[in-house]
């Protein structure tokens, strides 16, 4: 018992210590948590090692499609839901072809163009699974339209989260590269379809190393 109440002495003391020091301490917690989490990062990333390469689409490539068209960035979910209601934008539904995530920050709607853009999409990495002979392997939609409020939710959660979403305009969604896990054959198929895609000017895409594809309907 007298051993413990001078353990607890201790830290106390070395806790008082170290608050002058704090900042520098927080600092390095920081840089070391972001190299054992960029060791993750690369491990993880070695099934999609090509995504890098092909999916290089800046912010400015997919404002520039949204600018063109798009709809007015609404100030809450309740107004995508009414657009919704109104037929201007459609509700994306898991299916043969893909999986919808349960969607935290993003609602699963989407103008009828990029509906249209994720069935081609499916079909074409269909046809290339059925000429390998592999089994289709469903690919999983992780996010789709965002409010106003849902993104400055997101910010408060995420550093890399930018207030002027692309997700803000009804062409941009997520799906998860990551969740194809082992099935390597799958996911290069599946990429392979989306670069052709991409090739043919009808969306841009950004490689993200948190397991996402950032998908924007040209």
């Amino acid at each position: 018992m007298k051993k413990i109440k001078i353990a607890i002495i201790i830290l106390i003391c070395l806790c008082l210590l170290a608050i002058p020091f704090k900042d520098q301490i927080k600092n390095y917690i920081v840089f070391y948590y972001g190299k054992i989490m960029n060791i993750g990062r690369r491990i993880n990333n070695t099934n999609c090692k090509d995504c890098d390469v092909l999916f290089r689409d800046g912010i400015n490539a997919h404002e520039k499609a949204y600018k063109r068209e798009g709809i007015k960035a609404q100030k809450t979910d309740e107004d995508l839901i009414q657009l919704n209601k109104k037929n201007v934008l459609k509700e994306i539904e898991s299916n043969e072809f893909y999986i919808l995530r349960d969607l935290t920050h993003s609602q699963p709607l989407l103008l009828p163009k990029a509906i249209d853009f994720i069935d081609q999409l499916s079909i074409l990495y269909k046809q290339k699974c059925t000429e390998k002979n592999i089994d289709y392997l469903r690919y999983e939609i992780t996010s789709g339209s965002r409010s106003k409020e849902s993104v400055k939710k997101l910010r408060e959660e995420s550093t890399v989260a930018i207030e002027n979403s692309p997700h803000l305009k009804g062409k941009t969604f997520d799906m998860s590269w990551r969740a194809f896990g082992d099935n390597k054959e799958q996911l290069k198929l599946f990429t392979s379809a989306l670069s052709e895609l991409k090739n043919q000017n009808k969306c841009f895409v950004k490689f993200e190393r948190n397991g996402c594809l950032h998908i924007t309907v040209n």
